[in-house]
């Protein structure tokens, strides 16, 4: 792992000297919370309209393999040993989509001594509900069970536009846990 950590150094070191914001959700936000002991890959969230400064950042790095998306912007690299995957605006249903903003940041994580900032556990319970993550859900779940809601507010100002039925009601239900 110690070579996919000095990529996500060099990826932070990068994106922080661009101006750009940005978090990192995913299973490596998930063990640097202690929710996860591994991870395979880096996701890294910015806005849509940092999405394309992001991409040439990222680009210069390594490799770039990108996924057609009818919303949002999704692409993947590959450098150092580390597969990353850079996601904006990404679909919440047919109307609505996810929107990161630096609010969205709750702490940091750690790559070789550089601050790596994280994505609140309330953005990322939106994005596993959307993607049908059960698993995942249940796990931040039981952190708001045992924990509280750090950011309830977020669950819906990172939606922008109507979010679906089954989005609504994982909301829910974690706002009850928590």
């Amino acid at each position: 792992m110690a070579l996919k950590e000095k990529a996500l150094k060099r990826l932070t070191e990068k994106l922080n000297a661009a101006g750009i914001p940005f978090a990192l959700g995913g299973s490596w936000m998930l063990c640097q919370r202690g929710l996860l002991d591994t991870y395979h890959d880096f996701d890294v969230f910015v806005s849509m309209e940092d999405a394309e400064r992001a991409d040439r950042v990222l680009t210069r790095l390594g490799m770039r393999h990108a996924e057609e998306t009818k919303v949002g912007f999704v692409a993947q690299y590959h450098f150092d040993g580390a597969d990353v995957e850079l996601l904006a605006g990404l679909p919440v249903g047919t109307e609505a989509v996810y929107s990161f903003s630096p609010e969205a940041v709750d702490g940091t994580g750690d790559a070789f001594g550089v601050p790596v900032p994280l994505l609140c556990l309330e953005d990322m319970y939106v994005i596993y509900a959307v993607g049908g993550r059960a698993e995942r859900l249940q796990l931040i779940e039981r952190v708001f069970a045992e924990g509280g809601l750090r950011h309830p507010g977020r669950f819906t100002a990172c939606i922008d536009g109507p979010a679906p039925a089954a989005v609504l009601e994982a909301i829910e239900r974690a706002r009850n846990v928590g």
